[in-house]
């Protein structure tokens, strides 16, 4: 775009030469004239586009809009390219009047002229689509809509058209300062300082920010001073070169930026630089505001520091001003910032409210603001907008520790989100150990970690959400938030006494070490007794003060005392407390009657008195009277009915309980969980009790049966209505709190006596898995009790457990680092009623592994707290006399208070006295479990009819009566025989009388002598309680149940063995039973509890009787048995002596006859070795014989050939043509000339033509056989006959002589070895059968030649022939 700066523009005169000038410093004020005369004078849009861009400069935006306007107006329709500057013009100017009108009553007009722009854009553009300037401002409105990355497309197209367009540039450079490329910004702001160097804006400036912002702060200094130079008037360098100094004072004195040069000893040094730093920013700043006092961004920044330093009033008037001066909305909405920060600490809520929303509407990205609505918002309870307002700031800067501290305050505040607050308080803690680390490299350990904060007030909201759910994470956090204040304040005096207060009570519920604690208590009470004594000091000189001048005394002190009266209450109570766990009871009742002297109102003191008169000094009327007093003084004080029900449950007065309980829930509080489940606990005792009630009574003896069984059936009737009405508080406690296991654990109780036990069982398993994991048992099965049928069930073995085994206690559960009490062991107890669900549904193996798993479970808790109170006594013997806390103590008896620190009045600590209690509820529950183990056997004995696991179940009992040392006495065990079935009210015992001692427990006594009767006092006395009573009546049971299990048993498999000792069970059990039988009927005068009917006792006895004649009579038959059976064994045992006596005699006969086979076989196979071996010697010798003949014939037929030659060639040399020429002939074509002549050229040629049969393949050679020897035999040669006629005499004379021919056969025979030629081995040798011999007619046999025309036989007859050697074998 050019740029015009012209101050008088000259205007041609239409039909003239000559020109009108306009001076521009004087232009109308409208535009419009102007615009009248251009269209008089016909002039060019030229000058309507310098006329608008005059106005524009001289900041009459809208007259230069008129202008633009009526130019393009009056453009040509022939001239419209000349339209297109005015086009582009217009719209940058829309673009830039957009930029400041979202502060605007209405949003809607920025998105309006950003349309306008738009629209002049398009149409510039179809006239002229190469045109740079549209590319300009479409990159100019791209950034006006924040679309930087198509805002750098329009530039980059303007740039190809003109490569030096310095707007262009500009608005590039611009964009990629926005992106953070920095480098590549830089390297254009230099490119325009090379191409214009005076242009404006001065891009020195936009150089030092890039340098800046690379990390070149020296060289940015430089560029900006560069710039101040060249322009001296320029305001941007200076506030610039302000922030640069501002920005480095806070990385001088942030810790978290430069902690070595705060902490390594600079840091005098470092505040000396700041304060030049501060001091030359504020100087840069006034040169600035007195350059351009309208300024924006130096009004901005001066708001800013007078903010700081408490002048609101100037911050807010200052963002006015820079409000109204504001070209830019980022400049708008700081501006907006200033003004709602002023008004937010000046406490004007509302106005400051309207403020940030202003300037969120403008700039919605402006964290500050963002967060500074949300504080408005929570001023103002909106709690939900609060919430989602730090949630927007939260995603933009997750590690923003103000809002993460912003949050966990709001969600600490509202209901059921106390676990969030902790989770922002637990965040922002990571936060800031991150930063710390990364900043150190190392990573600081627990102790030394409080370093890194300096806010003690993080830890201390931490802490107080943490008590609800983990007191050892309460306890360090308030541990990090003393460490804070200790080292941020003047040491330890610096905490508050509260904290040190609260750190000791969490260490009393973490069981932290006793000295630890008591330091802690130390601490609070010796800081609150100061601090009071100082306050009290301080409100007498007030006082003073006051009434010397007639002023009032200041209420603000007045409070300050208040609040610490409260916390030495506090901190007393608590130490009481700890004196209590210590065991130091006298100490621990002289600070709660002096907490109750100084606060008679004080409930909490007077509890503990009571607690320690009934648990400690054993006094009921004294701690019932403390508690009488208390609810005299405040009788809906809930803690105190809770109490007293514990005491008259404890005290056996049920009713008086159950009054106190019912008296909670009806006048006090109707949804108690604790009253809840404790009426729940009375009911089902109640229930178990009229369940007991109802046995005894079916099995008593006393009155008619028709009474006994009405009385029976509305006790079971009874028994049923108090299980439903245990339900339903189960149930409303469990609607209550569905997390109550203790709840949860008696409804299921209830179903199962109401015989539910499949559902019994699995709500048992459910809460023993709860327990286990540590989470409630939320998703247990939780039956309204109108949805139950309830329906009578009796006591269906005498076999029972107590009933107060059975109940659920209320006790709060210990905690999950401890071993829990036994009455409160959900775990246990649940695992005991979830094997007696089992034992209903039959399932008994399982029964009697779950019951064993429980006595596992009582034996490691009981070890456990054996531990824990050999450690507590060790501990309490080591520091007897230093458990004090001195500043409590009177101040004119010290000596005396550390003399009495000792526990001197003989009562154990509460750990103590909690072990002794503990340890006889846990033999109690330990003797429970294991019946309950013997009846789960002696249940499936009796199913299985197996006396072996009967007698487990009778160990069993046996174990546990030893163990609890029940038994019968010396005099019952005597003579059983006494007792039976008798109906007196003393037993008739011969030698034994009874008397009856005030607590109805019956003596035994002997009828000797005084001096005898002293001496046997401690065997023949009785004292039985109801449980004891009940477990003898389980072991003669048991007993019983072996006798009668081995009468049933057959014969074959029974033992006299076993049988005498069921008889000797038997006579115990009867013994027992008779006992029990007359014991009862005098306990039952007295209307004493018992356990079991003696009815059924007597019944018992009178059957055990008559079990053991039974048993006596089987004995005997067993023992006839017995004896034949042995008789039969030994008859039996020598019959299979003499069956095995025959079997070993026909064993031996059998072998002595095989051995003789034996020989035998051996010796005639000898014998025929030797025959076989001299026959092979034989034919050896033939062979021999044979080869030595074979050698001599063949040596004869070879002198006759040559004798036979030499003729044949003097008949030749007479020439003398006879019939012999063609044997003469044949000769010469290689044949022998004769037949006859036997030579080894035929047996050549026969042992070819053998070979050839077969195919040119020779068998190999062969071993001889023992029983044959035999040579091979020549096929037969078929004769050939001569064509010429032989004469007689030639024929005779031709014929070999015997000798001759038997030589010629011998070499023929000779011949038939494996080549051919050789003589024949003796092993290949075999016999001539007769057919192959010579015939009668003088034909002689012979192997035949190769295939070619043979001579004709030699003789027809002759008076030698071979013969072939022939075995015994070949004749045979």
């Amino acid at each position: 775009m050019d740029t015009f700066e012209p101050r008088v523009i000259e205007v041609p005169i239409d039909n003239s030469n000559d020109v009108l000038e306009i001076d521009c410093s004087q232009l109308p004020e409208h535009a419009a004239e102007i615009c009248d005369i251009l269209e008089n004078e016909g002039s060019a849009l030229r000058f309507y586009y310098l006329f608008s861009l005059e106005y524009y400069k001289q900041g009459q935006v809208d007259e230069a809009i008129v202008g633009l306007k009526r130019g393009i107006a009056n453009a040509k329709a022939n001239d419209q390219t000349a339209k297109v500057p005015l086009l582009t013009l217009l719209a940058s100017i829309y673009v830039q009047k957009a930029k400041t009108t979202a502060s605007g009553p209405s949003s809607g007009d920025r998105d309006m002229l950003l349309q306008m722009a738009m629209t002049l854009l398009g149409e510039a553009e179809r006239i002229n689509r190469s045109e740079p300037r549209i590319f300009l401002v479409k990159g100019m409105l791209e950034m006006a809509q924040r679309q930087p990355d198509a805002a750098l497309v329009q530039f980059n197209t303007a740039l190809q058209y003109d490569a030096t367009s310095l707007p262009c540039l500009l608005g590039k450079a611009r964009v990629l300062f926005g992106k953070r490329q920095f480098q590549q910004a830089l390297a254009i702001y230099q490119q325009i300082l090379t191409i214009r160097p005076s242009a404006k804006p001065d891009v020195r400036i936009g150089i030092g920010m890039c340098l800046y912002k690379l990390g070149y702060p020296e060289d940015a200094r430089r560029a900006l001073a560069r710039a101040i130079e060249v322009d001296p008037t320029a305001s941007a360098p200076h506030i610039l070169l302000a922030t640069m100094d501002l920005n480095q004072i806070k990385r001088s004195v942030d810790p978290r930026i430069s902690e070595p040069a705060v902490v390594g000893g600079g840091l005098d040094k470092t505040l000396k630089g700041a304060e030049d730093l501060l001091q030359r920013a504020m100087d840069s700043l006034r040169r600035a505001y007195e350059l351009q006092p309208d300024s924006p961004a130096a009004l901005i920044f001066l708001a800013d520091r007078l903010f700081f330093q408490n002048n609101h009033d100037g911050a807010r008037e200052l963002g006015e001003r820079a409000l109204k001066t504001a070209d830019t909305m980022a400049i708008q909405a700081e501006a907006h910032y200033q003004i709602a920060r002023a008004y937010h600490a000046a406490k004007r809520f509302d106005m400051a409210y309207d403020a940030y929303q202003k300037c969120l509407a403008i700039n919605e990205r402006h964290g500050l603001a963002r967060y500074g609505l949300g504080q408005m918002q929570l001023q103002r309870t909106d709690m939900s907008s609060a919430e989602a307002t730090f949630q927007r700031v939260l995603e933009r800067h997750p590690k923003c520790v103000e809002v993460l501290r912003a949050l966990g305050y709001l969600h600490a505040r509202l209901p059921n989100t106390k676990a969030k607050a902790l989770e922002y308080y637990e965040r922002e803690m990571q936060v800031v150990a991150e930063e710390a680390a990364e900043r150190t490299g190392v990573a600081a350990a627990d102790d030394d970690a409080s370093t890194w904060f300096d806010d003690a007030n993080l830890f201390l909201e931490a802490g107080l959400l943490y008590e609800a759910s983990s007191a050892r994470k309460a306890r360090k956090a308030y541990l990090m938030a003393a460490s804070i204040l200790t080292r941020t304040k003047d040491g330890s005096s610096g905490v508050l006494p509260e904290l040190w207060n609260n750190l000791g009570a969490l260490g009393q519920l973490t069981d932290d070490s006793g000295d630890l604690i008591l330091a802690e208590y130390s601490a609070a009470a010796s800081g609150c007794t100061e601090a009071l004594a100082a306050a009290r000091a301080r409100l007498a000189e007030k006082k003073a003060a006051a009434s010397g001048g007639g002023g009032a005394t200041p209420s603000k002190l007045a409070n300050e005392i208040q609040r610490l009266e409260n916390t030495l209450v506090t901190i007393t109570y608590n130490v009481a407390r700890f004196y209590e766990r210590c065991g130091l009871w006298a100490k621990a009742e002289t600070l709660y009657r002096r907490l109750l002297e100084d606060v008679p109102a004080y409930a909490d003191a007077r509890l503990r008195l009571a607690y320690i008169a009934f648990y400690c000094r054993s006094d009921g009327d004294a701690a019932v009277a403390h508690i009488a007093h208390i609810v005299k003084l405040d009788p809906k004080r809930v803690s105190a009915w809770l109490m007293r029900g514990n005491i008259e449950l404890q005290r056996k007065n049920v009713q008086d309980a159950r009054r106190a309980f019912e008296h909670v829930l009806k006048e006090i509080a109707k949804h108690d969980v604790y009253a809840l489940c404790s009426l729940g606990n009375y009911y089902l005792a109640a229930g178990e009790s009229e369940n007991t009630r109802a046995l005894t009574a079916g099995g008593s003896s006393n009155g008619s049966s028709s009474s006994s069984s009405s009385v029976s059936r509305k006790a079971k009737e009874q028994a049923i209505q108090n299980y439903k009405r245990a339900l339903e508080f189960f149930d409303k406690c469990l609607t209550l709190d569905p997390k109550c296991a203790l709840a949860a654990h008696g409804a299921a109780i209830a179903m199962a006596e109401n015989d539910f036990a499949t559902e019994a069982r699995r709500v048992f398993q459910s809460v023993r898995d709860a327990a286990t994991t540590g989470l409630g048992p939320a998703s247990l099965c939780n039956p309204a009790a109108s949805d139950l049928v309830f329906k009578t069930a009796g006591c269906k073995h005498a076999l029972v457990p107590s009933p107060e085994t059975s109940t659920a206690t209320t006790a709060r559960m210990a905690s999950a680092d401890k071993a829990p009490l036994v009455g409160c062991d959900v775990m246990l107890w649940s695992g005991v009623n979830a094997a007696h669900a089992l034992v209903e549904a039959g399932n008994y193996r399982q029964a009697v592994l779950a019951y064993e798993a429980c006595s596992r479970r009582l034996e490691d808790t009981t070890a456990a707290l054996e531990a824990a109170d050999r450690q507590s006594r060790e501990g309490l013997h080591a520091a007897d006399t230093v458990m004090v806390v001195s500043a409590l103590e009177p101040a004119a008896e010290p000596d005396a208070a550390a003399a009495t620190s000792s526990n001197d009045d003989g009562a154990p600590t509460t750990l103590q006295m909690m072990t002794n209690s503990e340890r006889a509820d846990r033999a109690k529950a330990k003797r429970d479990i294991q019946i309950y183990h013997a009846r789960a056997l002696y249940i499936q004995a009796k199913a299985d009819k197996d006396i072996g696991v009967m007698r487990l179940a009778l160990e069993l009992v046996r174990r546990t009566c030893e163990q609890f040392d029940v038994g019968l006495p010396e005099s019952a065990v005597s003579k059983p025989e006494d007792n039976g079935t008798d109906t007196k009210e003393e037993p008739p015992a011969a030698a034994a009388a009874t008397t009856t001692d005030e607590d109805g427990d019956v003596k035994m006594q002997s009828a000797e002598d005084e001096a005898k009767k002293q001496a046997s006092h401690r065997h023949h006395q009785v004292r039985l309680s109801p449980d004891d009573g009940l477990l003898l009546f389980d072991l003669a049971l048991v007993e019983q149940a072996v006798a009668q299990l081995a009468s049933e048993m057959s014969e074959s498999l029974r033992t006299l063995e076993m049988l005498d000792a069921a008889i000797g069970d038997l006579e115990h059990s009867t013994a027992a039973f008779s006992f029990l039988a007359s014991w009862g009927k005098g306990a039952q005068k007295k209307q004493q509890k018992l356990l079991f009917s003696p009815r059924l006792a007597s019944e018992r006895a009178a059957f055990g009787k008559s079990l053991v004649t039974k048993l006596q009579r089987k004995r005997q038959e067993q023992e006839q048995l017995d004896r034949q059976r042995k008789e039969n064994v030994d008859l039996w045992h020598r019959q299979l002596e003499e069956e095995e006596t025959k079997k070993r005699e026909a064993a031996m006969k059998a072998e002595e006859e095989r051995r003789r086979v034996e020989e035998r076989l051996l010796r005639e196979t000898e014998e025929r070795n030797a025959i076989l071996r001299d026959q092979m010697a034989a034919d050896a010798a033939k062979l021999a014989a044979e080869a030595s003949v074979s050698a001599t014939t063949a040596s004869s037929a070879a002198r006759s050939s040559s004798k036979r030659k030499s003729r044949a060639k003097e008949a030749a040399d007479d020439g003398f043509i006879s019939d012999h020429d063609d044997l003469d002939g044949y000769d010469s074509a290689g044949g022998d000339g004769n037949e006859t002549d036997g030579g080894a050229a035929n047996a050549t040629d026969d042992a070819s033509d053998a070979e050839s049969a077969g195919g040119g393949k020779r068998k190999p050679p062969q071993r001889p056989s023992t029983q044959r020897l035999s040579r091979a035999v020549p096929r037969k040669r078929k004769q050939v006959l001569s064509r010429g006629r032989r004469s007689k005499q030639a024929a005779a004379s031709s014929a070999p002589s015997g000798a001759e021919e038997s030589d010629a056969a011998g070499a023929v025979d000779a011949a038939g070895g494996k080549d051919g030629g050789g003589a024949r081995t003796p092993q290949k040798r075999r016999n001539v059968p007769e057919s192959e011999k010579e015939g009668d007619g003088g034909e002689k046999t012979r192997t035949p030649s190769p295939p070619r025309e043979a001579a004709p036989a030699a003789t027809f007859g002759g008076r030698f022939k071979t013969k072939p050697i022939v075995t015994d074998s070949d004749s045979e």
